[in-house]
Parts: C-alpha cells; structure tokens; sequence
C-alpha cells in the first residue's frame, strides 16, 4: 500500500500548474487480492485456495453509498464487499454467485449488481445481507439501471431484463438477436426517458444493441416502440457506448462503432444531427453547451447544438472508463494506464493520476472526493479538499456522513 501511494503521488506531481485544484492522495486499499501463487505458472489457479491467474485484471469500479459512506466493491474473485470510505477500512465481505465485472448500482440501501454466470441479486449497502438473486439469460457486464422500483438489465446477448426491485421477480424480458459475426466491445446501459408525443408522455427505455440498432421500449411491457438501423447494416457498427439523454436539447445521444456519434430526437426518432468519429464506446453530458465522448486512445468534447468537435485530447493506450463530468471537470480512466483529468470546456488537461497499472470500470466523483479501482484490485481515495465534510465528520460516528 505504501509503494502504490509513493506511485500515485508521484504521478500527481505532473498536474498542470494551472491546475485550479488538485487532488491529492487520501488513502490506499487493496480490496481485490490479485497475487498468483507461484505454482500457478503451471497448474490452474485455485479458488479454493484464493489463488489467481497470472493474467487477472479487474474490471469493476467501486459504488459509493454517500448517506451511509460506504464503497461496494465488486471483483473477477466473486466476493463483494463495503469499504469505509473515509479510510477504506473492511466493513463487510460476502460471496457472490459469479465474477463482478461491472458496478454496482445503489438505490437506497441497496447495491445490486450483476455478475458473469448470469445472476443479478440485490444486497444491504450497510451489511453485505443478501435480499434476492434473479437469473437472467447471459453475463451481465454493465451495471443495471434502477427506476421506479424496477431493475433493467442488459445481458450477453442483447436481452433486456425488467425485474421487480424488491423481490428480484422478472416483469418481462425483450430479446434481441446478436449479429452473426463477431462483435466488437459488449452492451451499454439502457436509458430510462419519459417523452412527451402529441399522445401524453411515452415511457421508454432505450436500448443500443450489436446489431447497430436502437431500440426504444415501452417500460410497462418491453414491446418496442421504435427501432432504428444507426449502422446502416455495417459490420461492427454496435452501439457500445450507453445512450444519454441531453436535457437542455432534449435529445438521446447515441454513438456506432463504425458511423460516429448520432443525435436523435425522440419525438419523431429522426437524426437531428451526425459526426463522423468512429470508436466511440463512452458517452456523457457536459450540462447545456457540451457533449463528451471517449473510445480508445481518445477523449472528445463535442458541441450539444451541433456535434461539433471543440476539443480533443489523446492519450498513448487503453479503453476509457465511463465519464465523469463535475464542476467543469471531465474524470476518465484508461484501463492501461492513467486517470485524466481535464477541462471541460478546452480539453486542457489538469492533472494525470494512477499507478499506470489501469483503472478499472467507472470512477465515482462526489464533493472533493474521487474513488477508482485499479485493475490490480487496490481502491484509490483522492481529494482535492483537505478541509471538506469527509474529513470534518467524526470516523466513529457513520450516521453523520454528509
């Protein structure tokens, strides 16, 4: 833990001098043991023995329960566990059915998650207490999405899930058939959207599949409401990245592999506007003015109104993490190398941190506070206010947590 801070702070001293704040370091933990046993150079790792593959990387980033203060950490060693996050102290570990490869997802005081043997369950942020486990079809690689006590889940193989929040009973499932060639990255989110047609309000889920298609479904029953082609019948056209919605504008942001990134407007399902950046698998809103996006190797800032590219900044290797956009700041991780970040508005980068080992999954920024996982399985805690609420309040008193 100690040669990982030396790694991060040193890391952190490359910031920007314009920089006009800078995290620092607050706390390393390794959550994720990830240390081969020598003999598994010629025999198979061993769960029972809690021993790993050589070529083991995480790909789950921490979730971050902000009333109660704790961080859910999933891991490829099927555990889940809670951290402290003001000193990522062990609260709970449990065992989980499969390999958490994605996020958590916290509503209330529940963290549900999705594992790689095709389960979806529900746990106590506060315990670990296990409430139910769903099955579903295929893996789950990307966090679920909560809504009105309803858990969409996306699967392997471009099904939808709708599952009861409370009890994890199914409600229906939308299938949709997978590209016969091979395809390129995985599924993103579904987007929960209420679009007012001249009907009344439509309750939809968007869903962007590998077949380069964009799904809108209706929330109560699953039957599509609209189906557009975006890749036009390309090979590896998928619509990796999750579709946003863009507020101010009112329109879903969607992005192909292949065809670049699409604005849609969800009234007529038309394209209101298209730009030509192909390798796009992360989407995010930058408030009113700004769109970004990221693929491999690259982070754009786009125009809202017009998808226009106002800025771009390259990195040397690595998939982008999802994005994290706050107080003028876009957060992003490169699985093989660092976190960046940048300025919003000029794509001017601030400050690169991480040990170079890669960040795995998402980040989370909330007030001063960042949180990443490392595909090495260590939990990183920065700030960039040493004097703000996380520190002000008492470690021994859990209920007070802002």
């Amino acid at each position: 833990m100690i040669a990982a801070a030396v790694v991060v702070s040193a890391l952190l001293a490359h910031a920007s001098p314009q920089a006009r704040q800078v995290y620092g370091i607050a706390w390393t933990k390794t959550a994720v043991p990830t240390g081969p046993c020598a003999l598994s150079i010629i025999l198979p790792a061993s769960e029972a023995e809690r021993c790993t593959a050589w070529t083991r990387r995480e790909a789950s980033g921490p979730a971050f329960h902000s009333g109660l203060g704790v961080l859910v950490v999933g891991g490829s060693d099927k555990r889940l566990r809670g951290l402290d996050a003001r000193d990522g102290a062990l609260l709970w570990e449990r065992a989980v059915p499969g390999a958490v490869n994605s996020q958590a997802s916290i509503f209330d005081d529940g963290a549900y998650v999705g594992t790689d043997d095709a389960k979806v369950m529900r746990v106590d942020v506060s315990s670990g207490r296990e409430r139910w486990v769903a099955s579903v079809d295929a893996e789950v690689s990307e966090p679920v999405v909560i809504h009105d006590d309803v858990v969409y889940v996306v699967t392997g193989t471009d099904s939808v899930y709708a599952l009861n929040r409370i009890d994890g009973e199914p409600l229906w499932v939308a299938k949709h058939a997978l590209p016969r060639g091979i395809t390129l990255r995985g599924q993103g989110r579904p987007l929960v959207v209420d679009v007012q047609t001249p009907d009344g309000k439509s309750q939809r889920l968007y869903v962007g599949h590998a077949s380069g298609r964009l799904r809108a479904l209706d929330r109560k029953d699953g039957k599509a409401i609209a189906d557009l082609d975006l890749s036009r019948g390309d090979a590896f056209g998928d619509l990796d990245a999750d579709p946003i919605f863009h507020g101010p504008s009112g329109r879903i942001i969607v992005a192909s592999q292949t065809r670049g990134l699409f604005a849609i407007d969800p009234v007529t399902n038309t394209e209101v506007w298209a730009t030509k950046e192909a390798g796009i698998t992360r989407l995010a809103t930058g408030g009113r003015p700004m769109i970004v996006a990221a693929g491999a190797g690259k982070i754009l800032g786009l125009d809202a109104a017009t998808g226009t590219i106002r800025w771009r900044f390259t990195f040397e290797k690595g998939a982008p993490t999802r994005i994290a956009v706050k107080s003028g700041r876009v957060h992003v991780g490169s699985d093989r190398g660092a976190l960046f970040v940048l300025d919003l508005f000029s794509g001017r980068p601030l400050q690169y941190a991480g040990s170079g080992q890669g960040v795995a999954g998402d980040v989370v920024v909330w007030q001063d506070m960042l949180f990443y996982t490392s595909t090495t399985g260590t939990v990183v805690a920065l700030s960039n206010a040493w004097t703000g609420p996380l520190f002000q309040s008492p470690k021994n008193d859990r209920a007070r947590w802002p």
